[in-house]
């Protein structure tokens, strides 16, 4: 049995490996979280409140916000599902957060190549699994990400990916760069000016790294729950009411428009709330396909796919809802690097808010034990309050 996505969420637990999961000490936790063979440098996992207090102390700007708000529209945004902030990142800040980008693929790259057997499986409540990944899987996961196999847990790779043992899922918890723009406030007011409300919470954060010779990524959108994902809206003021969740896109170096990884949208598909239909491996599928005939239900103009081309420093956010995927990656090409940061907000008419996507559960424990900052604790509040998930336990129960 492995591990469910909010074990703090559950009335009971089934295996009494999550029973002692929940009991343990933070810092026996930790040490399972952060193997030795990954290195003593200290993550954001193992801080101490001076460590918090540092990161507070020695923050900088990440946005100019001065070109962020003029290039940010809400209502279109909200209308098209998603915003193009080009060039936001002072010049000054790229480096530092390609820099992050790079070490927290090193880390990941460390764990793939390690002897998984040194792991504590028990204290991440799992027991030891009985297979290993391939030489093969681990050579094609290698500096890049969302590679190794996923399917099942046979060789421990979604116990690892839930725990944030890998550091792709959930990097801010393993860079301190990265941690910095999950919680710095100009990150917070993008996110408070996209969803339209001053309380928003974490959903997730992962490493995007699109190496060269990458295939690309299929046309797919993503599921809200709390019944508003099958049918369209017109009515934008009902559109906003609902739990959205805002994927926003940080690409220090930018990327061109030809086979570099790029991203690719389609305006105004998220007023479709179609995700279980709104999928095609290629461009032409899903032309041919779900695209076939449909306008943007607000403006009448026939849907049509947007090949993006950013300069360094630019960020997109984009609704869940909206229709995306990710062009091919030339093998001639320097590898794409990105990192996503999700957040969400409650129900305008419930008040409540959809389980998060992906808190790893330790990160959980902390923040319901009172051991993080407080902001970081309220974001990460749906992944341990009961009532304010209104006793949803998934991140996309209706």
């Amino acid at each position: 049995m492995s591990m469910p996505p909010n074990p703090l969420l559950e009335d009971q637990l089934d295996d009494p490996l999550w029973e002692r999961f929940l009991h343990c000490s933070t810092s026996d936790l930790v040490r399972a979280s952060r193997p030795e063979f990954l290195g003593d440098e200290p993550t954001p996992l193992q801080w101490a409140a001076e460590d918090w207090d540092r990161l507070e102390a020695e923050r900088r700007d990440i946005f100019d916000l001065d070109k962020l708000e003029a290039q940010f529209d809400r209502d279109v945004y909200l209308r098209d599902g998603y915003a193009v902030l080009r060039g936001i990142v002072p010049p000054s800040v790229i480096e530092t957060w390609t820099e992050a980008l790079q070490h927290g693929q090193q880390r990941n790259d460390a764990l793939l190549q390690a002897d998984w057997s040194q792991i504590d499986w028990p204290r991440l409540g799992r027991r030891p699994p009985e297979c290993q990944l391939s030489a093969e899987a681990i050579a094609g996961a290698l500096g890049g990400s969302q590679k190794a196999p996923q399917r099942t847990d046979e060789a421990g790779v979604l116990t690892l990916r839930r725990h944030s043992v890998f550091t792709e899922y959930f990097p801010a918890g393993h860079v301190p760069f990265l941690m910095d723009v999950l919680t710095h406030p100009q990150m917070l007011h993008l996110q408070k000016l996209c969803l339209g409300t001053e309380a928003v919470y974490f959903d997730h954060n992962q490493l995007l790294t699109r190496p060269p010779g990458y295939a690309g990524g299929g046309w797919h959108s993503h599921k809200i729950g709390a019944g508003r994902d099958c049918g369209p809206v017109r009515d934008l003021a009902e559109y906003h009411a609902q739990p959205n969740t805002n994927l926003t896109l940080c690409y220090p170096e930018g990327f061109s428009a030809a086979a570099d990884g790029g991203l690719k949208l389609i305006r105004g598909s998220h007023l479709f709330r179609d995700p279980d239909n709104c999928r095609a491996a290629t461009d032409e599928e899903i032309e041919a396909g779900w695209l076939k005939g449909r306008v943007h239900p607000i403006t009448g103009k026939p849907l049509a796919i947007e090949h993006l081309e950013l300069p360094p420093g630019s960020v997109v956010c984009c609704l869940s809802h909206g229709a995306h995927g990710v062009a091919p990656k030339g093998a001639d090409k320097e590898t794409r690097w990105c990192t996503l940061y999700a957040y969400k907000k409650a129900d305008d008419r419930t008040g409540l808010v959809q389980p998060p996507h992906a808190v790893p559960p330790l990160w959980a424990l902390k923040a319901q034990r009172g051991e993080l900052p407080p902001v970081l604790t309220e974001l990460m509040r749906p992944s341990f309050n009961r009532a304010l998930t209104g006793g949803r336990t998934e991140p996309y129960q209706n």
